[in-house]
């Protein structure tokens, strides 16, 4: 969804497998910030979540910089 200059983008995805190997839930979350610099240039911020049910979660934060060609 725009927001300002850039756009907040949100994800969530679940996955349930059972099978003969493994019997487990997963779930995953994401929001970011793009923000326009320029029409070919924009820096990013995003946080991911990460969390199965028979481990403790992970969290991933990522900044970075992308110039279009």
């Amino acid at each position: 969804m725009p927001v300002g200059a850039g756009n907040v983008l949100v994800s969530y995805a679940y996955d349930k497998t059972k099978n003969d190997v493994t019997d487990f839930k997963r779930n995953t979350a994401a929001i970011a910030y793009d923000y326009n610099l320029s029409k070919r240039t924009d820096v990013y911020a995003a946080y991911y979540y990460d969390k199965r049910n028979d481990m403790e979660h992970g969290d991933t934060f990522g900044v970075g910089m992308r110039h279009k060609f």
